[in-house]
C-alpha cells in the first residue's frame, strides 16, 4: 500500500469496514501501528454498518458471554471498543441493570430493568454502534415463554424477535409463536404449524439458530423444527443420529454435532450437514476426542 492506512479517505475506510468482518480486522491489527489505530477507532466502528458478529458466544443459563472486547487496552493503553456494561442502556433509564437473553449476528437481546416506575423492557441493541430498540410490550413477552433473536449481518437493516409460546400445564408444549419484525414494528401472532406435542426445553432454545431467514430449534425428541420470519413455512427435520449436542451453520448449510459417549474407542464426535431441502443428512467428519485432546 503506497500510503498509510490512517491517511486514506474516510469513505474508503468505511468501505473497508463494510466489506471485511470486524474480527478479521482485529486479528491482523499487528500489521502496523496505523492499522492498529484503525481497528481501535470507536468513531469509525460506530459509523460503519458492521456489527460485532462473532464476538459473542453461546448462552449459559441465559447469559451471553462477551468475548475479546478489551483487546485495544492490553498494550496500547486505549479504551476498549465496547464496554460490556453497555452504559448507554443505563443512560436510557435502565438503572437497575440488564440480563442478556440471546445474541445473534452481533446483536444482543436484553431484558432491562427500570426503577421509576419499576418495570421490565426487552431491548435489542448493537454494541458496535450503541443503537438500541425497545420491543413493544405483548402479553406473551414473559419469562415463562422462550424469547429469541434473529439477525443476519448481511442484511443489517432489520432484525426479528421470536416468542415461542409454551403451555406450562402440558410439559412445555408449543402452542404458538409471536414474531416481531423491525421493519413493521409490530408483533404478529401465529398458531403453531408444528405437530401437536412438539415440546422444547428452555435450555435447548439456548442452542437455537437463525439462518437464511429461518429460526431453527431442537425439540425434546431431538428433531429440529423451523419457522420463517413470516410465520408461513413450518417444518420438522428428522434427526440423523439418536442425539444431537448442538446445531450451527457453515456456508449457509445446517450442521449438527453429536458426541457418542458410549463408543468402544472413546468419545466419538460426528459432524453432519444438511446440504439441501431433501432432508437427507451427510456425515462430513468424525474424530475421536481422546486422540484429539
Amino acid at each position: 500500500m503506497s500510503q498509510p492506512v490512517a491517511t486514506l479517505p474516510e469513505e474508503l475506510l468505511m468501505e473497508i469496514l463494510a466489506r471485511v468482518p470486524y474480527r478479521s480486522l482485529c486479528r491482523f491489527r499487528c500489521v502496523s501501528p496505523s492499522w492498529r489505530t484503525l481497528c481501535s477507532d470507536r468513531g469509525l466502528l460506530r459509523r460503519s454498518p458492521q456489527t460485532l458478529a462473532g464476538f459473542f458466544c453461546g448462552t449459559s443459563q441465559n447469559i451471553c458471554h462477551l468475548l475479546f472486547l478489551n483487546f485495544p487496552a492490553s498494550r496500547s493503553g486505549q479504551q476498549p471498543l465496547v464496554d460490556p456494561s453497555l452504559p448507554y442502556l443505563h443512560g436510557g433509564g435502565y438503572t437497575h441493570g440488564f440480563k442478556v437473553m440471546d445474541c445473534c449476528g452481533g446483536l444482543l437481546l436484553c431484558k432491562c430493568f427500570t426503577s421509576s416506575p419499576p418495570g421490565v423492557d426487552y431491548v435489542v441493541c448493537n454494541p458496535a454502534t450503541e443503537d438500541w430498540t425497545v420491543l413493544p410490550h405483548t402479553e406473551e413477552l414473559c419469562p415463562e415463554n422462550i424469547i429469541l433473536l434473529g439477525f443476519d449481518p448481511a442484511d443489517p437493516s432489520c432484525f426479528v424477535a421470536f416468542v415461542i409460546v409454551l403451555d406450562d400445564d402440558n410439559a412445555g408444549e408449543i402452542t404458538g409463536v409471536e414474531i416481531y419484525l423491525s421493519e413493521t414494528r409490530i408483533w404478529t401472532s401465529k398458531q403453531t404449524g408444528w405437530a401437536q406435542e412438539t415440546r422444547v426445553h428452555h435450555y435447548q432454545a439456548l442452542n437455537s439458530l437463525f439462518m437464511n431467514g429461518t429460526l431453527h430449534l431442537i425439540t425434546k425428541d431431538s428433531s429440529i423444527v423451523t419457522v420463517d420470519t413470516g410465520g408461513k413455512t413450518w417444518r420438522k427435520i428428522s434427526r440423523a443420529y439418536p442425539g444431537w449436542e448442538c446445531i450451527g451453520q457453515s456456508r449457509r448449510c445446517l450442521h449438527v454435532v453429536d458426541i457418542d459417549h458410549y463408543n468402544d474407542d472413546g468419545f466419538l464426535l460426528s459432524v453432519w450437514v444438511l446440504e439441501d431441502a431433501s432432508g437427507n443428512w451427510t456425515l462430513k467428519h468424525t474424530v475421536n476426542l481422546s486422540e484429539l485432546i
